[in-house]
């Protein structure tokens, strides 16, 4: 069982501060312990409790060495070694001992300093010091952070040597008393003898004590008329016998026998009487120092003493903190107020220091939150340099939202002119003087904050629901709706009425007001009007059905149905029971087994074995579409580990650090890291309650959608907009529909310049366009304004556009030069479809918003955004939190997000003076299904298929090829369009076919010249098939021409329509007559060309295979629509469709694959690829870890231990071919598995039958005597053209080429 004690700390500095002045035997009149204890807030300095006596003392601890073990130099806090540092104080004699250790064997300290908590303490009873009088203390701490497992014990233990031994020892006239007995027994032999000082009697007890443990072969028994002995301790040392005897002396017939510890014991000494004689030694010790200076002449030297503060520092590893030295005229009012003390720190912290050790008191006692705020406050008042304007900075951040120190509370009072101080004022005075003060205020952001910070002082949940218009029971609905509870059901939608007309922005407010009263009273009336908007109960139709689940058009399919029960559900969960009749209503007016299956499933899910199967994500408004990215990216190895342990990943805050952050080609603020770490945090819990919640379902935070949907740029655009726009739309609904997911095409777009330069492929930093969206849900006016963004949005930065100067080589047959050629500064990137952007759509008028919706609003408006946008968003964060594992040669932050989802594209420009090229990043492949169905390959192929660009007002020829492909390959399917004649977008739903299996050799940079040479031989056909059609291109333009089998299949259809006009009495006179056999032969070459390309196009270029992992699908319209994802699992072998909070398996895999005639069927909208071989280790679906008991101790990070060497790790040649990289990796920093390759690093190997280059040539050049097929000339010139180019050409399709070997990853 594990028990989390929720108390503030402190630092290492503060704490050895507080050891010094901590003093047992002098405690302070109020009875606190400064080392256990928690000190109240301070408010009146006359009214503050004594915290340290004014006769403490000021404790002087030296070092005692034989007792002591410390950490080598250079230690640093997270080392896990056992320590201990023992000290002795030469003023009182308290003992004192710090000893560190670690619970577990991982743990690492994130900070420069520990932050300890008070644990528990131990009197020890049972202590053997016990017995010899002395009092033990024994005090245990540990440190805060999660994955430190530090513990600090303090002891502290009472002097050995009693006063009444010290003043037999040291008492002149009891030690004249013992010196004149043994003058008078001894005469003869103690003649000449003078009376020794005390400092003689310290110093020859220590030397027999020192013997005794130092050096055995001269401690021998004492002779009791030893002189030195008997002058000491009297005449056979009867007057010390006792004394004697505590210390272990053994009295004998004739001497005394001196003690005997164990010699051999090792250091520090761990047997008790070793202890206990060195604890003697080190206080005779003390004594000896304590002795006036005259007595002191003629004894041996003092030894020196070694302070022992120091090594406290170096022991807890806070020997090299960032310190701050001011001038002390600055602080003249530290010494009176206990800030410094109450958050932990000290004097000296650095500013960045006392902010950290501030967010760990308010985690560890969040309690105490405003009084620690006002302690933060204050010291950033007494600081008046930048460490002062940073406190001041924090601060102002913390009062902006719902922090506030406890001092803002008086004033929170007066601004509603109340007296805090009035112990009668009760919950609704405190909320009437809140209305009262609102019908004067036209805004109500202040009164609504200072009633918070009321309410949250007090604990009063009603006056925070007041101030957030936070409606929780059925009482605070009344008196929301102004209705009393016997007020009749008819008279309370009349009230929701009038509150909605008066405020149209409480609507929703308000609604759930009613939803509670309903609850309350059972009422079906008043659920009847919330689901319907009537007030007349009747037995639900089939429009009353439709019109529950919020779809306006009845003829849509059973699927979009579903899936707008599926979206209702979410939203409301309280009303399944009324979306479920209206479902089951539908179902028989259809008479649709679809939907009444569906109904029939719960049941079935009820008996499945959570453990075996994945979490759903509920919906939490309009974010069905972030819950399939979030279900995507929870299911990749590397990354969910990355997330769960993200501390081991964490990104520091240091200036080194910070200096050489660079994520696309730019500098990071450490704000945006620190907003980027917060995004990490909610991530982690997320990804946590996922493993481990034994429901079917969880529920992602609102905070999480907030960061996830909002880039850190947008965020200060939102935050700029806030002052002068006050309201919008509800995202809700639009024109009486509602929206669910991103937006489609932006309300401007630039452009492709005129100067060649072209569209970034790359994902990451893409400037978003008609294209980068799956679909347009809303109209353009649902974009947020982002005016500002354009220069703002530094995540969207280009991978490469930035610092980098093309290289420019020309080609020659002969010889390869460099010759720069051309502007350096002037960018081109691969092929991306032809742009097709919409004109400018102007900004429409939005109404006000209700501002304590501001949350809820920010993640509802920005869920409608581009779904690129929202995935760069997430990517952009993560490396932004994360530590670079390593950099690129141009400085650039490579980590566990490069080199899991990016891959580089070589640009390749062909111009009169030579050929440049380019190498950018990408995080995923853009393809287009605009103009009509594709195959994958097609689609990819739009990519980076050569095409013509005016570069310098020259037409040139530009082509891209791919030098690294990540091992999770990504693909965004391109559906939205434009109508360049309605003025409206549109969303294409033209079939993409999907391969379980892919094929990546056919797009790799290569070398070899045979691959380009088969590259350009298929971009020649596709421009002489091209040609063939140039006549017709302004009515029958079709992109799919480029894939050649499709061009056949069309011109089919051509010739159909042609005989097809004879038969209509308009067009009979134009009809052509045209041979029957063309369409037979026209479908001949069809099929002959698809298996031709599909047999020898690339047919020996399988060796880079991905599989395909991930489907993203929207089902819906520009107006309608929702959002899922399904999820390949390669351990069991099948598909699910992750629906919000439903995962279920796929029945049949047409469902994704195959073609479905719906009018408007679900498509999908991003693909995602995993490289085969590695698949194993990067993803994994079902993640489950559900937790039978309620989850208390967690385990601890793995961290790596201290001594263990980085394991180098030899990578393979450089993606630009330049040679090979060797890069040292530490294991612990790896993302567990390896890089994958540039495709240059493939070493080739013959194929069988093929030793050496002559026997590749033949077979080559008898692979190419393929015989050539003629065609029959038909009336239509423009299918004989075509006949007989395809008959030509098949001799070249039937060439064979060497076949590449394996690739070994």
């Amino acid at each position: 069982m594990c028990l989390i004690t929720v108390c503030p700390g402190k630092t290492t500095p503060r704490f050895i501060q507080d050891v010094l002045c901590y003093d047992p035997a002098h405690p302070p009149s109020s009875g606190f312990n400064l080392l256990t204890q928690v000190p109240p807030a301070f408010q009146d300095p006359n009214d503050y409790p004594e915290l340290i006596s004014p006769n403490a003392c000021p404790h002087r601890y030296i070092t005692k060495h034989n007792q002591t073990k410390l950490p080598p130099e250079g230690f640093q806090a997270g080392l896990r070694a056992p320590y201990k540092i023992s000290a002795v104080c030469l003023i009182c004699r308290f003992h004192l001992e710090i000893k560190t250790s670690h619970m577990t064997e991982s743990s690492h300290c994130p900070s420069q300093l520990h932050h300890l908590v008070y644990s528990h303490s131990n009197h020890h009873d049972t202590s053997p010091f016990r017995s010899k009088g002395q009092h033990q203390e024994t005090h245990f701490y540990r440190c805060s952070y999660a994955t430190c497992a530090v513990i600090i014990t303090l002891n502290i233990l009472s002097p050995v040597l009693a006063p009444r031994w010290v003043d037999l020892l040291i008492n002149p006239e009891l030690l004249k008393a013992r010196t004149d007995e043994a003058l008078n027994a001894y005469p003869e032999r103690l003649e000449g003898h003078i009376r020794p000082f005390p400092i003689t009697v310290l110093s020859n007890l220590r030397a027999y004590i020192e013997n005794a443990l130092h050096e055995p072969q001269r401690s021998k028994p004492i002779c009791l008329n030893n002189k030195r002995f008997v002058v000491c301790f009297g005449v056979d040392g009867r007057p010390c016998r006792e004394l004697l005897e505590f210390l272990e002396f053994t009295p004998g017939e004739d001497s005394w026998k001196p003690p005997s510890p164990d010699t051999s014991a090792p250091i520090p000494y761990e047997k008790a009487l070793n202890v206990f004689l060195d604890n003697v030694s080190n206080e005779l010790l003390v004594l000896i120092h304590q002795r006036p200076e005259h007595e002191k002449d003629g004894q041996s030297r003092e030894p020196k003493f070694d302070p022992a503060l120091k090594k406290f520092s170096q022991l807890l590893g806070s020997s090299t903190y960032d310190r701050v030295y001011s001038n002390s005229s600055e602080n003249q009012d530290t010494g009176r107020f206990p800030y410094y003390e109450d958050l932990g720190v000290t004097e000296d912290m650095s500013a960045d220091l006392i902010i950290e050790a501030y967010n760990r008191q308010i985690e560890t006692d969040p309690r105490r939150a405003p009084y620690y705020l006002r302690c933060l406050r204050s010291i950033g008042g007494w600081r008046r340099n930048s460490d002062g304007a940073k406190i001041d900075h924090l601060v102002t951040l913390e009062c902006s939202g719902y922090r506030y120190a406890d001092d803002d509370i008086p004033r929170a009072y007066n601004y509603f002119q109340l007296d805090y101080r009035n112990r009668n004022l009760t919950d609704d005075d405190i909320i009437g003087s809140f209305f009262a003060l609102l019908r004067d205020t036209p805004n109500d952001t202040e009164p609504r904050q200072q009633l918070w910070r009321i309410g949250d002082s007090r604990g009063s949940e009603k006056i925070k629901s007041v101030a957030e218009e936070r409606i929780s029971t059925v009482e605070q609905a009344l008196v929301y709706l102004g209705a009393e509870e016997k007020t009749s059901d008819d008279f309370i939608v009349s009230m929701y009425a009038a509150k909605v007309n008066d405020q149209p922005a409480s609507k929703e407010l308000a609604r759930k007001a009613v939803s509670l009263i309903a609850e309350a009273r059972k009422s079906d009336s008043l659920k009847y009007f919330l689901n319907t908007g009537e007030t007349v109960t009747a037995e639900m139709d089939v429009g009353e059905a439709f019109r529950l689940l919020q779809i306006p058009d009845r003829t849509v399919d059973d699927a979009a149905i579903l899936a707008a029960f599926s979206v209702c559900c979410s939203e409301a969960p309280g009303q399944i029971d009324a979306y479920r009749k209206a479902l089951d209503v539908i179902a028989k007016e259809k008479g649709s087994a679809m939907i009444s299956s569906t109904l029939a499933q719960d049941a079935a899910q009820a008996n499945r074995d959570l453990k075996e199967w994945p979490v759903g994500l509920q919906n939490i408004g309009n974010t069905c579409y972030l819950n399939s990215l979030l279900q995507f990216y929870f299911t990749v190895t590397p990354f969910r580990k990355m997330v769960v342990h993200f501390d081991d990943y964490r990104m520091p805050l240091d200036e080194a650090s910070l200096a050489k952050k660079k994520i696309g080609s730019r500098k990071v603020s450490i704000a945006e890291i620190k907003r980027s770490q917060k995004f990490l945090r909610e991530l982690q819990s997320l990804f946590k309650k996922m493993i481990s919640s034994p429901t079917s379902s969880v529920t992602p935070e609102q905070e999480l959608a907030r960061l996830t949907l909002i880039s850190s740029s947008n965020e200060a655009a939102i935050r700029r907009k806030s002052i002068i726009t006050h309201g919008r739309t509800s995202l809700s609904e639009i024109n009486g529909l509602p929206v669910i997911g991103p937006l489609g095409p932006p309300s401007a777009t630039t452009d492709l310049p005129s100067d060649g330069t072209m569209a970034d492929p790359s994902s990451k930093g893409q400037e978003p366009n008609d294209a980068d969206s799956d679909v347009t849900l809303v109209s353009l006016s649902g974009q947020p304004d982002n005016e500002e963004s354009g220069a703002d949005n530094k995540e969207n930065v280009s991978r490469g556009s930035q610092d980098i100067i093309v290289e420019m080589k020309e080609v020659n047959d002969s010889k390869n030069t460099d010759v720069a050629t051309g502007d350096p500064s002037r960018t081109f990137g691969p092929i991306a479809p032809p742009s097709r952007a919409p004109p400018p759509v102007p900004p429409r008028p939005v109404p006000q918003v209700d501002p304590q919706q501001q949350l809820r609003d920010e993640v509802e408006l920005w869920a409608q955004q581009d779904v690129t946008e929202v995935i760069n968003n997430v990517l952009f964060q993560t490396q932004c939190a994360v530590k670079p594992i390593r950099f690129d040669k141009d400085g650039e932050q490579l980590d566990v997000v490069t080199d899991l989802f990016y891959g580089k594209t070589v640009t390749y420009l062909t111009t009169e003076n030579g050929v440049r090229s380019k190498e950018e990043s990408w995080s995923d492949i853009k393809v287009d299904v605009a103009t009509g169905s594709k195959h994958i390959y097609s689609a990819i192929d739009g990519a980076f298929d050569m095409q013509k660009v005016e570069v310098d007002g020259a037409e040139v020829e530009q082509y891209g090829t791919i030098s690294r492909v990540p091992p999770v390959l990504q693909i965004q399917v391109q559906r939205v369009q434009f109508d360049q004649v309605k003025k409206t977008s549109f969303k294409s739903t033209h079939h993409l076919e999907l391969k379980e299996m892919i094929f990546l050799d056919r797009y790799m940079d290569s070398n070899k010249h045979h691959i380009d040479d088969r590259r350009r031989e298929c971009w020649r056909w596709k421009e002489e098939l091209l040609k063939l059609r140039a006549r017709k291109d302004e009515l029958l333009y079709n992109e799919s021409w480029e894939c050649l089998p499709d061009v056949f299949k069309d011109a089919k259809a051509h010739v159909q329509n042609l005989m097809a006009m004879k038969d209509d009495p308009e067009t009979a006179g134009e009809a052509m007559e045209i041979d029957d056999g063309v369409l037979s032969r026209l479908s001949a070459v069809e099929e002959m060309t698809r298996d031709e390309i599909k047999c020898n196009q690339f047919a020996d270029l399988r060796h880079l295979a991905y599989s395909l992992y991930a489907v993203f699908v929207h089902h819906g319209s520009v107006e309608f629509g929702h959002y899922y994802i399904y999820i390949f699992d390669f351990d069991k072998n099948l598909w699910r469709k992750y629906n919000d909070s439903e995962v279920t398996e796929v029945q049949s895999k047409a469902e994704i694959f195959e073609r479905q005639n719906l009018h408007n069927p679900p498509t999908p909208y991003f693909l995602v690829y995993v490289n085969e071989r590695m698949k194993e280790r990067l993803v994994k679906p079902v993640n489950r870890e559900i937790e039978e008991i309620s989850p208390c101790v967690v385990s601890p990070l793995p961290a790596p231990a201290p001594d263990s060497e980085p394991v180098k790790v030899v990578r393979g040649q450089q993606a630009n071919g330049s040679g090979p990289s060797q890069t040292e990796i530490s294991a612990s920093k790896d993302v567990n598995m390896d890089e994958p390759p540039a495709y240059n690093e493939i070493e080739y190997e013959p194929a069988a039958g093929m030793n050496n280059a002559k026997g590749a040539d033949a077979m080559a050049m008898a692979n190419g005597k393929a015989t050539t097929t003629s065609s029959t000339a038909t009336t239509t010139a423009a299918v004989a053209v075509a006949a007989s180019t395809a008959a030509t050409l098949k001799g070249k399709w039937n060439k064979k080429f060497a076949n590449l070997p394996s690739v070994s990853w």
